[in-house]
């Protein structure tokens, strides 16, 4: 590969070889330079003799482990940012990894290759204004007539870094670091207040289906139409955002429980009866919701038992036929009422 072909260097860390190969293949074809490593150790010895501005590295590992792997990595750069994949789809895996310091996270298997090039071109990109961060506070501290130019720059850089973190690259909502956080926040605001907050978690009926017969590309806008949708029949004070794959999750601060299926059922009728136009290809899609919250009367929750409580009714939409919410039982009451059809 050529010097002017060669986007940023990748390492690339699984204990299945066959992986390694796959993730190299892809993004070497997307012009960028990669390694590969079979264990956290070998991982150490590769970073330590090679320039590295992306670390791609699976959790579960023989040996030193994906999350052990990263506490010696942050020593040696803690400006170097690190994507974990992982095979285990649980919101305390996520959680761990992101509070141990990943940049960001992938779901294995990586099937979607645009959206592991996406993930990596915007993990690169913040790696490059990172060391433009960093190059600025340098000249900052031998130049004072630079000052006050230097400072907007910095400003305006460390704005794009806070946008690009929280941010999907192919909705352009929230993505699921930022949702993670802003349950938490609002959270731990209910429970100092004794406020109202619900949550919504979506996900689009039988999308593979639309892959399958269409293709990732026109899969792709079909997830970008329907974040727009989602985001037009939300308040300015939700918090939308893609979750992982096809489904998205809504924080309501200050909502009870039996107000957010109002927006449920608001959202879930306008996807149904909007025809989407892609690639000349008409295309109906529905969603199927789940819908939990805290009551104003409710003692403290915890963000795990929420996203939970969320999850579980919306798997009970998909299970009930889909196109449909379903409301889990209170917090308070586990026997109240607990589903909705439309």
């Amino acid at each position: 590969m050529s010097l002017l072909q060669d986007k940023g260097h990748i390492l690339v860390v699984d204990d299945e070889e066959a992986i390694v190969t796959i993730v190299r293949d892809v993004l070497t074809q997307a012009g960028y330079h990669t390694i590969g490593a079979l264990s956290g150790e070998e991982a150490l010895d590769v970073f330590s003799v090679n320039p590295v501005d992306v670390v791609l590295t699976d959790v579960r590992m023989g040996g030193m482990d994906g999350f052990e792997l990263m506490r010696h990595l942050a020593m040696l750069d803690s400006s170097l940012n690190i994507i974990v994949m992982t095979g285990f789809d649980s919101y305390e895996t996520v959680l761990q990894a992101l509070q141990s310091g990943a940049y960001d996270y992938m779901q294995k298997p990586l099937a979607n290759h645009a959206e592991l090039v996406a993930t990596i071109d915007r993990a690169c990109s913040s790696a490059r204004l990172v060391k433009e961060n960093a190059k600025l506070i340098k000249e900052l501290a031998g130049s004072h007539a630079k000052l006050s130019e230097s400072n907007r720059a910095l400003v305006e850089l460390n704005h794009k870094l806070k946008k690009m973190a929280s941010t999907d690259s192919l909705t352009l909502l929230f993505n699921r670091r930022y949702f993670d956080q802003v349950v938490s926040r609002e959270l731990a605001r209910r429970n100092r207040y004794s406020l109202a907050m619900s949550l919504v978690m979506l996900d689009i009926d039988n999308f593979k289906d639309i892959n399958d017969t269409y293709g990732h590309k026109v899969g792709d806008q079909a997830l970008r139409k329907v974040a727009a949708v989602i985001n037009d029949s939300a308040r300015t004070s939700d918090i939308v955002a893609r979750y992982g794959g096809e489904e998205f999750g809504v924080v309501l601060p200050q909502t009870e429980p039996q107000n957010a299926v109002i927006f449920a059922e608001r959202t879930r009728a306008a996807i149904e009866n909007e025809v989407f136009v892609i690639e000349d290809e008409q295309i109906n899609l529905t969603v199927s919701l789940g819908v939990a919250g805290a009551t104003s009367a409710c003692p403290s929750v915890d963000p795990g038992s929420l996203v939970a409580a969320a999850d579980k009714a919306l798997y009970e939409a998909k299970s009930d036929g889909r196109n449909r919410f379903v409301l889990a039982p209170s917090v308070e009451d586990d026997t109240s009422e607990n589903s909705r059809a439309a």
